[in-house]
């Protein structure tokens, strides 16, 4: 079964993040107790129609795995309209050129996703293969986010999806129709594969922070983290870095680590009503629990 990790940039910075990441990958293949990943996979790098195609970025993910590499076509820009005209136009590319018989998934790979475990592949196939379908997307779940007012009736500000940084089938542009691809494509995807098919809300795919990334590089449940409205490059800094010493003894404190950010955040929610702050509190205290519910029923 062969995997496609799709690669969206728009900068040249991203084409450096990417370059990293890449690299990263390829450190932990080589820590994979088997040797490499079980599962096969290649690269699809997709270029903004506002940036040439980089041959960088294409030499290094050479050396790692099988590399197609393209520019999107579609010239529609600004966001949120411009990263979903790319998504589609890497999903007609996969669906066109990269389909398999075995059914493998595209990982839209965002420059803030890092790989943390050395079997973090593997993982992830074991999940999109353990349902007995092939799933139409795999990821991380937002839940319904409300604003709570006092003495005001609380009001949605976000509707629940899976993240766009997620495992999409390969005939995903078949699958949805095209009169709704124009809209986000991560709150359309989620809404139209929940009529047609399953949809697989993965607690190994996960946000992070750059102040709790270091413990979630340990968290053993998570193979993939998500530096969601974090500084990027900062982000990806701290999930390269290998666990230190330091790091494994204090491995039994986290637990009441995450327990005092986890009121920190409550805090912050009481102060912070308005603007993307506050939603984003909203939504990594809402996750954080979901994810507990989750694991105490797991247990």
């Amino acid at each position: 079964m062969a995997h496609t990790i799709i690669l969206p940039y728009f900068s040249a910075d991203e084409i450096q993040r990417y370059v990293k990441i890449v690299r990263h990958i390829a450190a932990l293949e080589q820590q994979n107790p088997a040797g490499r990943s079980a599962c096969s996979f290649n690269f699809l790098l997709a270029a903004s129609p506002k940036i040439e195609p980089s041959d960088e970025l294409r030499r290094v993910c050479e050396e790692v795995a099988p590399t197609h590499s393209f520019q999107c076509p579609t010239q529609i820009f600004g966001y949120p309209a411009g990263p979903t005209a790319m998504f589609w136009d890497a999903m007609d590319y996969v669906q066109d050129r990269l389909q398999d018989r075995e059914d493998g998934f595209a990982l839209w790979l965002e420059s803030d996703m890092v790989p943390v475990k050395s079997n973090w592949l593997d993982r992830l196939d074991q999940e999109w293969r353990s349902e007995g379908q092939t799933p139409i997307v795999m990821g991380c779940y937002v839940p319904e986010l409300y604003k709570v007012r006092l003495f005001r009736s609380k009001r949605l500000v976000l509707h629940e999806h899976i993240n766009g940084g997620a495992c999409y089938n390969k005939q995903l542009s078949s699958l949805i129709p095209d009169s709704v691809k124009s809209e986000v494509f991560d709150m359309v995807v989620y809404r139209e594969a929940k009529k047609i098919g399953l949809t697989i809300c993965s607690e190994q795919i996960m946000f992070s922070t750059t102040q709790r990334a270091r413990r979630d590089v340990m968290d053993q449940e998570k193979v993939l983290l998500h530096g969601f409205m974090q500084e990027k490059d900062q982000f990806v800094d701290k999930c390269c870095a290998p666990i230190t010493m330091l790091e494994r003894g204090m491995q039994p404190w986290n637990g009441l680590l995450d327990a005092i950010e986890d009121m920190q955040r409550q805090v912050k929610m009481l102060w912070l009503r308005r603007g993307r702050h506050a939603v984003l509190e909203n939504m990594y205290h809402s996750k954080r629990k979901l994810s507990r519910q989750n694991r105490r029923k797991a247990a």
